[in-house]
């Protein structure tokens, strides 16, 4: 179900044959104006460093359980934070096109009042939500190499905020919707953002 503004105006209550409201594309919208580009960031970072993580760790933990020798070589190889970083990323990349394709949200995008939708209403389809995520990957967070990403990621804040879309919303057809934000849902958000960036925090540092 595609989210709708809530301020929009009702349909005349005298015009018997006025037709329902068309869902609203808020992605041009934030509290008076703004494309959202930073809650887009921090859902996906939290999408990545929770659910992503997850998936992650119970990969490892069936390599390990299926093929220990060759876990024992992967293990060695995601060391490297930038690879880890990588192997990361493509993990996520299925789950979040399925969640997309079936909810048209992420756990995190659920938190942070979005859906990624046609700007019909309808949800992409998986092949759809799939090459939308690819793109995300290279277009969004440069392969997930940090060094990368820092010239993806400013260069789509620039396209987002200038034209209301980015490169890969625009390969897909597709728009993303918001809700209005109220103190509970704000104060989740923040919270959250808070507990990946302890988390990843926690991580750094046993891994030193």
């Amino acid at each position: 179900m595609a989210y709708e503004d809530p301020n929009a105006p009702s349909p005349a209550s005298g015009d018997v044959a006025s037709k329902p409201a068309a869902p609203v594309d808020q992605s041009k919208k934030f509290l008076g104006g703004e494309h959202h580009p930073w809650r887009r960031l921090f859902a996906r970072t939290v999408d990545i460093c929770t659910a992503g993580l997850v998936l992650f760790m119970l990969l490892i933990f069936a390599f390990s359980a299926t093929m220990p020798e060759q876990a024992a070589g992967f293990a060695k190889a995601i060391e490297n934070p930038i690879i880890a970083s990588v192997v990361l990323y493509l993990i996520w990349l299925p789950a979040e096109a399925l969640l997309l394709s079936l909810f048209g949200t992420t756990p995190a995008k659920w938190l942070f009042g979005m859906q990624v939708a046609h700007p019909g209403g309808n949800l992409l389809s998986f092949a759809a939500a799939l090459n939308r995520s690819f793109l995300v990957f290279v277009q969004g967070v440069g392969f997930g190499i940090p060094f990368v990403a820092l010239f993806t990621q400013l260069f789509a804040y620039r396209r987002l905020t200038k034209t209301g879309t980015t490169l890969w919303d625009a390969s897909a057809t597709a728009v993303v919707l918001h809700k209005k934000w109220g103190v509970f849902r704000a104060l989740a958000c923040t919270a959250a953002v808070f507990a990946v960036l302890i988390l990843m925090s926690a991580l750094n540092s046993a891994g030193k």
